[in-house]
């Protein structure tokens, strides 16, 4: 039998109708499960082929121009597989298997795929990773700007379109310097200095005035993060409206000075009260030590002089003990209005009256300039304010001075 010529770097095993082995090249072995010789039955080879037996025949007699089997694994004893595609056809009145060594594509295929599906995985990661931080950041109560280095702004959320009340559409692409116009704040100067240490959070407060001519105050936590720009660093902006939180401040820091000046005013109260007592105690004392020790020699008039000072100095001890009342009532949040109807203009001339008989060197002027007499007050409590500001202003002023 005549060889059938097959170009030199093709692996083939040529065989009869009955899968008799007649020609084979020198490499034909690396593909066989035992040695290939002349006469040998192919199945005996090359086990994959069992079962086609059918399909030879069809492509001897026509039927079918050839078969192919893919990606055929060989386990060597190397430890290494070896890949190969089987193809089978006629020449002449012979099967040709044609042999192909098929390891490197497929090694490389399979690391491919592997790869593909590696970044398959990570993208799905990814894809799963965003859509949870835009839930997050769509949800969170906080504001949200992400601008560029120039201060451009280029992300927000929900929470700060709802407090720069403006659109979405209207805050991107917007400087950020024109939209928070305080004149403390400068967005170059925080991002340089976010610059100069990457991993450190930057706490700033700002003032907002809205399109509706509203005032909001905004702590801003700004850090920068990385993009997929090497050395390019975006600027976040969290912030959250402290407009509240700075009226309750203030508001405490004004309780708290009100408090400071009350303890201040308690503190000189309580230094003249106890001068203020020193007197009509000391007067009491000596009228009674002159009533002991003359009580045989006194006429009438004098020991009812003694007896009318000892009573004027018990009812200004009196007074005073009235106004420390009033003063620890107030302090305890105890004190109560009584109101009742007042003839006011009545009222007011009868502390006039008594006081000025107190103080013989001063005038007073009362003008009333109320529409009504009547007037529902607390009488205690109104007492106690003009008998203080009037005694004072009789007191402390000028002897012969007209008093309004």
């Amino acid at each position: 039998m005549d060889l059938i010529p097959i170009a030199d770097n093709q692996s083939y095993i040529i065989c009869d109708r009955n899968l008799t082995v007649v020609q084979f090249s020198a490499d034909a072995a690396k593909y066989a499960t035992q040695a290939v010789r002349v006469g040998q039955d192919l199945l005996a080879c090359l086990p994959e082929m069992v079962g086609l037996e059918t399909t030879v025949t069809e492509i001897l007699r026509g039927e079918q121009d050839s078969f192919t089997l893919e990606a055929i694994l060989r386990d060597r004893q190397d430890g290494e597989g070896l890949y190969f595609n089987l193809v089978i056809q006629k020449i002449e009145q012979q099967i040709v298997i044609f042999l192909e060594d098929v390891t490197k594509s497929i090694l490389l295929q399979q690391s491919s795929v592997q790869r593909l599906n590696e970044l398959e995985i990570t993208l799905n990661k990814l894809q799963r990773f965003e859509y949870c931080t835009n839930k997050i950041i769509a949800s969170m109560q906080d504001v949200l700007l992400i601008t560029s280095p120039l201060g451009i702004i280029e992300r927000v959320n929900k929470s700060a379109t709802e407090l720069f009340k403006q659109p979405k559409s209207d805050l991107i692409n917007q400087s950020i310097g024109d939209l928070i116009t305080d004149p403390n704040y400068d967005h170059q100067e925080i991002y340089s200095s976010l610059l100069s240490s990457e991993d450190i959070v930057s706490k700033i407060e700002v003032s907002f005035t809205s399109k509706q001519s509203q005032t909001i105050q905004i702590e801003f936590d700004c850090f920068i993060a990385p993009t997929e720009v090497k050395d390019f660093f975006n600027c976040v902006y969290i912030g959250r409206d402290i407009t509240a939180r700075k009226q309750v401040e203030a508001e405490i820091r004004k309780s708290l000075s009100r408090e400071k000046e009350l303890r201040e005013l308690k503190s000189g109260f309580i230094s003249m009260a106890s001068h203020e007592f020193r007197n009509p105690l000391s007067s009491i004392l000596l009228c009674v030590q002159n009533l002991r020790e003359n009580t045989l020699e006194l006429d009438p008039a004098n020991r009812e002089f003694y007896l009318q000072s000892i009573q004027d100095s018990a009812l200004t001890m009196n007074s005073l003990l009235e106004d420390i009342l009033v003063l620890s009532k107030t302090e305890s949040d105890k004190q109560t209005l009584k109101l009742e109807p007042i003839e006011l203009r009545l009222f007011c001339q009868k502390i006039i009256h008594k006081l000025a008989s107190l103080y013989a060197n001063q005038t007073v002027n009362f003008e009333y300039r109320l529409a009504a007499d009547i007037v529902n007050l607390d009488r205690v409590t109104l007492s106690n304010i003009l008998n203080n500001l009037l005694s004072n202003a009789l007191k402390y002023s000028p002897e012969k001075r007209w008093l309004i």
